[in-house]
């Protein structure tokens, strides 16, 4: 008998397995196995060096583009804001301290109604009121803020004491030389430092502009030499594998790299020579000239109010040989400037003031001797007159070659750090352009190449 097997006992049918999920380690592997497909296959390889050309391309090209900003920004700050301020805190030193000269002199004997006396001294205070003007457009923080707001205020002060001191020595009142020095006072103790600290602080701001402005361009330098290296790489590898001597795209692209990275040497070379002039020629001998005008105008109020004294004074008779020892010592602001300049006339003003300061510091003491033995109206002829031996002529000689000196000294600075711009000027739209192509030629370049495997 055939037995029939019974249902319980039957075949079971297992369910169809839907599609598995591969574990993460499966798709690690199959990662892994597209990498090693990639780089065993020949498009694959090409395709790893396109990316990687690019990359070094762009990187260059930015890297070159942020460095040129960067540079542009800080010779403009050499030559703008910092410059402007330098400049317009030693006018207003400068302008200043000459009418504070001019004022004092008009107190001694028979000068009070000196017309180019009185002309200097308001041809001094327009130009200061000026200069604080352009100081508070160029204050660049907070301090430079509040210090331009103090000289502000007080230069309506200044000229109120020196108006009050005039009201009253035209009345022939003693309260008037009080007065007079009261204004000196606040000018030469107040005033005049304030603005030395603007200028050296502005001064500093332009050495490290200087620094940050002709400093070596690292970081592109070592970008450019690894994009041209990438580069150079690729097309000997694609070379050797299509036996196929040129890529022009490649060639074009190593080129244009070449180029740019010329044209950054080039600049960057250009750029630093200027700002080194500049700084060899302009900022360091504007600084110390700038230093001598400022103590000659001290020296010169220091004369003229130890004669108002009579020799009551001898503070301003000290200080005045101080100043002087600091200007014709060996090691003095003139010893300093008295060195090969490549402007033959700088030398030439230098020289000239030396002469002129010596000339002046011997009429000087023929006049205290003067003074002293009791002949004022010499001494006063001799401060005030404009004949040879006189102190008045040697002191306008040297405040006349000072002023010169100055004006080419920042003349200098200014043509320098102008020319410093223009060795910069369409660096970054250039260095952008030929970024872009040369990623466009190195990818069209390398795409036929890979085009030839499909």
């Amino acid at each position: 008998m055939t037995a029939v097997p019974t249902t319980g006992a039957g075949t079971s049918h297992s369910p169809t397995p839907g599609p598995s999920i591969p574990e993460p380690a499966t798709r690690e592997r199959g990662l892994a196995g597209t990498s090693g497909r990639l780089l065993r296959n020949t498009p694959g390889r090409f395709t790893i060096a396109l990316v990687a050309m690019l990359s070094f391309i762009s990187v260059f090209g930015i890297a070159a583009i942020t460095d040129t900003s960067s540079r542009s920004i800080s010779i403009d700050e050499a030559s703008g804001q910092q410059g402007r301020m330098a400049i317009a805190a030693f006018d207003m030193y400068r302008s200043l301290s000459d009418a504070d000269a001019a004022i004092t002199a008009t107190f001694l004997p028979g000068q009070s109604e000196r017309a180019d006396l009185n002309k200097d001294y308001q041809t001094g205070v327009r130009s200061a009121s000026t200069a604080v003007t352009t100081l508070s457009a160029q204050a660049a923080n907070k301090k430079q803020a509040d210090l331009v707001a103090e000289l502000s205020a007080a230069m309506p002060i200044y000229t109120g004491l020196v108006e009050t001191a005039r009201s009253y020595h035209r009345q022939g009142l003693p309260l008037g030389l009080a007065y007079l020095r009261d204004a000196s006072a606040l000018a030469q103790e107040d005033m005049l430092p304030k603005l030395k600290k603007l200028q050296s602080t502005s001064m500093s701001e332009l050495g490290g502009a200087k620094d940050d402005a002709a400093g070596f361009p690292w970081i592109a330098t070592v970008l450019g030499v690894g994009a041209l290296a990438v580069l150079g790489y690729a097309q000997w590898r694609v070379a050797k594998r299509t036996n196929r001597v040129l890529n022009i795209g490649m060639a074009t692209a190593t080129v244009l790299m070449l180029v740019m990275g010329g044209w950054s040497v080039v600049s960057w070379v250009n750029a630093a020579g200027h700002i080194e002039t500049g700084h060899d020629s302009g900022t360091q001998p504007l600084s110390l000239l700038s230093q001598a005008h400022i103590d000659v105008q001290r020296a010169r109020s220091d004369e003229a109010l130890t004669l108002i004294a009579q020799g009551g004074n001898v503070d301003y008779e000290a200080e005045y040989k101080d100043i002087m020892k600091r200007l014709l010592g060996e090691n003095g602001t003139l010893a300093q400037l008295d060195k090969s300049y490549d402007d033959a006339r700088l030398s030439e003003y230098v020289d000239k003031a030396r002469t002129a300061a010596e000339e002046w510091n011997d009429a000087h003491k023929t006049l205290r001797e003067a003074d002293d033995k009791g002949d004022f109206a010499t001494a006063v002829e001799s401060a005030t007159g404009d004949e040879d031996g006189q102190a008045g002529k040697a002191f306008n000689a040297l405040d006349d070659v000072l002023t010169s000196a100055n004006a080419r000294a920042a003349e200098h600075f200014t043509r320098e750090t102008e020319a410093a711009g223009n060795a910069l000027y369409l660096t970054v739209p250039g260095f952008a352009v030929l970024t872009v192509v040369a990623m466009i030629a190195a990818a069209a370049g390398i795409q036929r190449r890979i085009s030839e495997y499909r």
